[in-house]
């Protein structure tokens, strides 16, 4: 079996039916559908069912809640397929083409990852927007470092599980999962995947479709407990002697961080100020273009350019 499509469920009734059927329509055939009914309280579990009584490419978990990481880590646990890849149950593909166009990726390239692109639906207004494709890197003959640093200047390797199709025994090789409880999960998944050394392809496609402002979407708010996971797995895996690449990637992840962080009241930032602080050195790590954008304006300080920050996110919103 050549993928595997592993499927968080909970509380998402009203959308389970796209996602699903997107993947039901794929023109390749050879894959399975791991459906984790996450203890969703509403009709999900009966429709997880009726799915895989029409087609014995759809299994179904039903699991006590565990939260998003728990059920991937469980559709993780039985997975059969050369590679996985994660789709949220709000979430869909947009084109019938889109696992024939990865596993010709894969067949052309032997690639042990395939990153895709992503855009954003937002329901409220029925609008689409914020197309990521992610670009080609011409790379006859470099190192892992130097593939890397291609794809971060080009913005391609961005902390999301969804738009990434690995190779299943590159994950098994030492049980990579996520973890469990943890907000922001796909930050430390792509940490620990960054520094495998394995080959890495794009499509310069976006069929990915990712719903916003859906409330009972794990990523459709952003807060207080949001930041202290981020802050968290920046404290562990950001030190001056860890792997060049990672240190870029957590460079742009605390960028993001600051931007996100001024958006707390100020009550939830004063605790939270020195530990945010105390990691300023990662700004010299600018190989993302939004971290190169802002390194220029560092020299006037950590609290100035983070009210700098807040301001173009205000502006940004506009």
């Amino acid at each position: 079996m050549k993928f595997s499509i592993i499927i968080p469920v909970y509380k998402v009734e009203q959308y389970l039916h796209q996602c699903v059927d997107s993947v039901l329509v794929q023109t390749f055939h050879d894959y399975e559908i791991i459906l984790v009914d996450d203890g969703s309280p509403d009709k999900c579990p009966a429709v997880c069912d009726e799915y895989a009584a029409k087609d014995n490419r759809v299994k179904v978990i039903h699991k006590t809640n565990g939260g998003l990481s728990d059920a991937r880590n469980t559709g993780l646990d039985i997975a059969q397929g050369e590679y996985v890849t994660f789709l949220d149950s709000d979430d869909w593909w947009d084109d019938s083409e889109a696992l024939a166009k990865v596993n010709s990726a894969i067949e052309l390239t032997g690639a042990d990852a395939i990153i895709i692109g992503m855009k954003k639906y937002f329901t409220e207004d029925n609008r689409t927007c914020d197309i990521r494709i992610p670009a080609k890197c011409d790379m006859p003959i470099l190192s892992h470092v130097q593939v890397l640093k291609k794809y971060m200047k080009k913005n391609n390797l961005v902390a999301c599980a969804c738009d990434k199709i690995i190779r299943r025994n590159i994950i098994e090789s030492d049980h990579m999962r996520f973890v469990k409880g943890q907000y922001s999960e796909d930050i430390e998944w792509c940490c620990k995947l960054l520094i495998k050394d394995i080959r890495i392809d794009v499509i310069e496609e976006a069929f990915y479709v990712y719903r916003q402002q859906v409330s009972t979407s794990i990523t459709a708010n952003i807060g207080i407990k949001n930041i202290n996971s981020i802050l968290d797995v920046i404290s562990r895996y950001a030190h001056k002697d860890a792997y060049l690449p990672l240190l870029h990637f957590l460079a742009n992840q605390y960028v993001l961080l600051i931007t996100n962080f001024m958006r707390l009241s100020k009550n939830e930032r004063k605790p939270l100020e020195d530990k945010i602080k105390s990691f300023w050195w990662l700004m010299e790590y600018n190989w993302y273009p939004y971290v190169k954008s802002v390194s220029r304006i560092k020299i006037f300080g950590f609290d100035v350019t983070r009210l700098m920050l807040r301001v173009y996110y205000l502006f940004k919103r506009l």
